[in-house]
This record gives C-alpha cells, structure tokens and sequence, in this order.
C-alpha cells in the first residue's frame, strides 16, 4: 500500500502524535511505548488513532503479539524519523545561537590572511560580539589539519594539498592567489629574468614540503642549485629574512599590501610562470561548524572583494585551480 498524504497534513499531525508513533515503532508494543512515555494505554491509542485519520491510512496492525507496520507505515516511520532528527538539530542549533556570545572560536589560517582580511574581519566580529573569544593559529596545512581533525581547531584556511589525505574534511574552495619571488630591494638578482638566473641564489622556504609548495619548489629550484636551502615555520621568519639578507623567498601576492613590505622588498619577474595557490576553508567533516565559526566564515567571503587587487574568489575564476 502506498502512503498518500493529504494536502496539508503537516498542519494537522502533532509533534507529540509523530514522537508517540516512532516510540510504538521502536518498541513494537503499544503498552511498552505507553510506559516509556508515561500515558496511559488508551491516550496513546487514541493519539495514534488521530494520526492514522489525519493521514486516511493505517500505520500499524495490531495482534496478540504486539503491532506490526504496515507498508504506509514503515514509509511513515522512516520520514518521522528524519522529522524528529532535524527538529532536534534545530533546537540545538537554535540554543547554540542565543548561547552564542559566551563560546570561543578558533581557527587557523596561512599567512595571506594576515596581510588582508583577517585584522578586518576579527575587527567587525570583536565589535558585533565582544564577549566571544577568538584564538588565532597560523600554520601550513600539515600543522593546522591534526588540530582541526581534534576539533582543537573549528576550520582551518589554507591552500589544499592532494597529496595529504583530507577525506574526512567539509572542502570549500575560497579564493586564488598569485605567489612571486621575493627579494630585498637592491638585491643583486632583482632583475633576473629567469628560473636560470637564480641558479645559485640562497633560499628561506617552507618546511612544508608537500602539494602547492612541492610543486612551486620543482619550477624554482634549478637542477644543479646546490646552494643550502634554510627552511622557515611561518611567513614572519622567511619575510624576516628576505627583508634582512640575500635570501630569497616565495610569498603570496597581498605582502605588497603592507607599507613595510611594499617599500622593502620587490618580486623578481621571471618568465617562467609561477601557479596561483588555491585557498580553501576545511572543517572536520564529524564536527559541525558552530554560529561563531559560521559568522566568521561568512564575514570573510563578505570581505574578500575589497582586496581583488591580490586575489580573485573562486565564482569568478574560471582559470582557478586545485594545487596537487
């Protein structure tokens, strides 16, 4: 038998007839349900025989041995459950929202942010919710992912990898950038315009050396270079010592933003052209984001455009990749 529903039955079934249904369901009897949740056997018939007349069908048969489904009801019982499982979640959600202002959020982020929409973006969530604490952790994919995965960390924002395993992860691709060679000014490569010119340059690279970094390495790096290269954690160190040294580094396009920079340090123009890393927000997949984690996200896309000069979002790049 097929279940048919009336137009607008949702109006006429009770939240309390669909929660006594899925208890007779689960249980398999009527005065086992009835006990659970505290009515006496005739109110829950009764309320069971409400919603099968709501509904003009029969949900169950009742026999000496407790009740069974009817075909409509099995249907009935699967979309209940479903029912009473976004009702709960929403609750939940609803409670985490008015809860909201007293819950911390953390994230981590590459250091692009830090140069162009992350001050900005904390600014505008400090103002709106002041209560709520921020913890700020920047990191490569390698050291930020373990944490998200821990639920130490909400999401993380950083270029993807293929090559590290990230299955488990909510995947939502946020932005490209350009990266270009980074020296001093008045370095004595600054005009070098090939790969080949740097053959014997110093370098002050990422320790991360998988997906995107792993990929810019094999077009930078000269076979041959022989050179030892310094590996640097975070962006402060390898701009540190660009700014102060010979070394060369790779850095994201939206430096340029800060005046420091922009006065100090010029990026080498090479021939060879160098891919833009694609940025994505990650969260763990078992771990749903929270109002916060939502809000900030949300607020970053929103601030993006204002810095198109550096990057360009995903929806309008067509020629925007995946990094492997």
């Amino acid at each position: 038998m097929s279940l048919e529903i009336k137009k607008g039955f949702l109006s006429m079934i009770k939240l309390q007839q669909m929660k006594i249904f899925q208890m007779v369901a689960d249980l398999g009897s009527i005065r086992a349900a009835a006990a659970a949740l505290h009515l006496t056997q005739p109110a829950l018939t009764r309320s069971l025989k409400e919603l099968e007349a709501s509904l003009d069908v029969n949900l169950i048969i009742r026999g000496t041995n407790g009740i069974t489904l009817t075909e409509a009801g099995k249907v009935f019982k699967l979309r209940t459950e479903q029912i009473l499982k976004d009702i709960d979640s929403t609750k939940k959600e609803v409670k985490d929202i008015v809860a909201f202002k007293n819950h911390g959020v953390s994230f981590g982020f590459s250091s692009s942010l830090a140069y162009t929409v992350l001050p900005e973006t904390i600014k505008h969530f400090q103002e709106e919710f002041p209560k709520t604490s921020i913890n700020l952790l920047e990191g490569q994919l390698t050291e930020l992912l373990p944490k998200a995965r821990s639920g130490e960390l909400d999401f993380c924002i950083s270029i993807i990898a293929d090559d590290i395993p990230i299955d488990d992860f909510v995947i939502d691709a946020f932005f490209s950038m350009p990266f270009y060679i980074v020296a001093r000014k008045g370095h004595p490569l600054e005009k070098s315009t090939s790969i080949a010119d740097l053959n014997n340059a110093d370098w002050c690279l990422p320790s991360n050396l998988s997906g995107y970094q792993k990929e810019v390495e094999s077009i930078i790096i000269s076979e041959g270079n022989d050179r030892n290269i310094l590996r640097g954690e975070t962006g402060e160190i390898r701009l540190s010592m660009a700014l102060s040294t010979d070394y060369l580094t790779l850095a994201p396009a939206a430096i340029f933003k800060e005046p420091l920079f922009k006065e100090s340090l010029v990026s080498i123009k090479v021939s060879e052209p160098i891919p833009n890393a694609l940025y994505c927000v990650m969260h763990q997949r078992n771990f749903p984001l929270s109002p916060a984690a939502r809000w900030l996200i949300d607020k970053f896309k929103a601030n993006i455009g204002k810095y198109c000069e550096f990057w360009e979002t995903v929806n309008n790049a067509e020629e925007s990749r995946s990094i492997s």
